[in-house]
């Protein structure tokens, strides 16, 4: 029995009822091991005014994700950073390199994200990539402590 089906699409049940109460209905597939389809990448650096790697080239190869960026700035400064997603499609692309103009395989992707000192901020893209990477860098004094993670499916 549908619990909502309109114009718009249709939502199946998504709950049985068990013994010990209700529970979410989920389905498996024979070889259904995600595991090998999860990216997941993170990467700590501390932030001057020159653009620094926090994650560098990660193979996506079309999955979606979320970056989640936390700017600790341990340091005495308070900086905020500023944080770039790039992109590359070429198969022989490298790594990314600094400066942004010498890695010509690369594009960035988006506007540049602001993270204040001591915030987290997260950064979902649902764009198709083949290769990403992450950098950030500071307008005037360094951010210590900087962490950057990224999941894909």
């Amino acid at each position: 029995m549908a619990l909502l089906e309109n114009v718009s699409g249709r939502e199946y049940d998504k709950f049985v009822n068990t013994t010990a109460g209700a529970a979410v209905r989920v389905s498996t597939v024979a070889g259904g091991d995600t595991s090998a389809n999860v990216v997941s990448a993170s990467g700590t650096a501390t932030i001057s005014t020159t653009e620094t790697v926090l994650v560098n080239k990660q193979t996506l190869n079309g999955r979606t994700g979320s970056w989640f960026v936390y700017n600790a700035d341990t340091g005495a400064g308070s900086q905020a950073i500023d944080v770039r997603m790039y992109s590359a499609y070429a198969s022989g692309s490298g790594d990314w390199a600094a400066p942004a103009s010498t890695a010509t395989d690369w594009d960035v992707v988006g506007s540049t994200q602001t993270i204040a000192a001591g915030a987290t901020k997260h950064i979902p893209f649902n764009n198709v990539y083949r290769y990403v990477a992450l950098t950030a860098s500071t307008s005037a004094a360094t951010s210590v402590g900087v962490t950057a993670d990224l999941y894909a499916l």
